[in-house]
């Protein structure tokens, strides 16, 4: 099981105040190793994790962002060092977990990245990417976007949220590794946070859909994501309804879909171009998801304007809700206003129920005045299609 930081002795104190919060953790987990533990659980501001960007061997862009929801073991390694060689069998198995993918990060090979591909060929390197990080002496060394490497090798846990629980100075211990992540996994319920936008599905979608132009909507919306997944809640909320509200073309959906009463996903609406407000809504709850944004503070609510007339009562929208904690007055993403408003500002609307992935609730108003949820077939429809095309 790996430690918990305790508070540091007197002389670590005075240690700390002479070097970086980055040697501080290092030594610390120095004193960890050299007492048989190996690994630093790693909490607090320590955790929040540059969202890296590398360049692998075949070329490929390896994203943080594109691994949400999976556990990511980066390990730095050196072609000379020994012991790198022996936690091969130990990485290969991890990576092939389906929750858990593993990039290995070569560093201080000399001028010369064949020597990386021959490595990798002669140790049966079997990861999800191979990146040259370079020497550590350069300002742009790979490990400058994870932690500091003083020793091979060493490795850093992401969480499936994207933050780093874990520094691992030395061989990696599989059966420590695992129990942590079981551990984590029971804190939340036997499962981890929403899964985001599995990026390489979605691209594909787009692309084989749309096009170019599905392949430009796909580029605009992981810009969004990438740029914003260190962003507040609260901007995370402004960003995504300003996004879909500038994009998108309110339309009907016979003249989009040539039928009544179609749900797109996240994907067609993207690259249709075109939707109405229960596709804004769907849209923007999958992109929160994709921010990290937790499901059970989001709603799509159902809701009926306020007004006097029978045919004002009657037009139904649907909008999405985002609530700060259980009971609290919501904030309100809507196609027909430019920014998100608390609830209390939108006494235009009276809500009828709201539903997210999980279940639905009925709000103050009769269902009869406004939405039928038997139309929620409509939403598991919607979910499975966007599902299917990239998320979860």
């Amino acid at each position: 099981m790996p430690l918990e930081p305790t508070d540091p002795p007197t002389d670590l104190a005075i240690m700390t105040a002479l070097v970086s919060h980055w040697r501080y953790l290092f030594l610390l987990s120095l004193m960890l190793a050299a007492l048989g533990q190996g690994i630093l659980l790693v909490r607090g501001d320590a955790s929040k994790a540059v969202s890296f960007v590398f360049t692998d061997l075949d070329h490929r862009a390896i994203r943080l962002a594109d691994y949400q929801g999976k556990w990511v073991l980066i390990s730095f390694w050196a072609p000379w060092c020994p012991l790198c060689k022996v936690q091969v069998p130990s990485l290969n198995q991890l990576n092939q977990r389906p929750d858990f993918r593993v990039i290995g990060i070569a560093l201080d090979y000399g001028a010369d990245e064949a020597a990386i591909r021959g490595a990798v060929a002669a140790n049966q390197l079997r990861f999800e990417a191979q990146v040259a990080g370079g020497s550590r002496k350069s300002p742009n060394s790979a490990f400058l976007q994870v932690g500091p490497v003083d020793y091979f090798p060493t490795s850093y846990l992401y969480d499936p949220t994207g933050e780093i629980v874990m520094f691992i100075p030395g061989q990696i211990r599989v059966s420590r590794l695992l129990t942590f992540m079981d551990q984590w996994l029971a804190q939340r319920g036997g499962r981890p946070p929403v899964i985001a936008a599995r990026s390489e599905r979605l691209a594909a979608f787009l692309r084989e859909r749309h096009g170019e132009r599905g392949t430009r909507a796909y580029e605009d919306w992981k810009r969004l994501v990438d740029a914003n997944l260190g962003a507040t809640t609260a901007q995370k909320l402004e960003r995504v309804n300003e996004f879909f509200n500038q994009r998108i073309r309110f339309a009907e959906d016979r003249e989009v879909w040539g039928r009544d009463d179609y749900w797109a996903s996240p994907g067609e609406l993207l690259g249709a171009g075109r939707g109405d407000g229960e596709d804004f809504a769907i849209a923007k709850y999958f992109t929160l998801l994709a921010l990290n944004v937790p499901p059970e503070a989001l709603r799509l609510v159902y809701v009926s304007p306020r007004g006097d007339t029978r045919k004002a009562a009657g037009a139904v929208h649907i909008v999405l809700a985002h609530y700060d904690k259980p009971g609290a007055e919501p904030t309100i993403l809507d196609n027909l206003r430019p920014r998100p408003l608390p609830a209390g500002k939108r006494g235009d609307l009276q809500p009828v129920f709201s539903f997210n992935s999980s279940g639905v609730w009925e709000e103050t108003a009769s269902v009869a005045a406004g939405g039928d949820p038997r139309r929620l077939a409509n939403w598991e429809d919607a979910l499975r299609r966007a599902r299917e095309q990239g998320f979860e």
